[in-house]
């Protein structure tokens, strides 16, 4: 059995996923909930889910 081992690269492509994946639902969160004068929700929420499921692309990718 082999056991998986976690390199630095590893470690960084899964750390820069969980940064891109919270500024993503953060971007999100804060366009749904701000008054329609300050930002438009229709553009900004659908470019936070978009970060958001890039980042978790990023969770989920493994190494070659």
């Amino acid at each position: 059995m082999s056991e998986a081992q976690l390199t630095l690269t590893g470690l960084a492509v899964k750390l820069l996923g969980v940064i891109i994946l919270v500024l993503g639902l953060l971007l999100a969160y804060f366009s749904l909930n701000a008054d329609i004068e300050v930002v438009n929700p229709r553009i900004f929420t659908p470019i936070g889910l978009t970060v958001a499921l890039l980042g978790g692309f990023m969770l989920l990718a493994k190494e070659v």
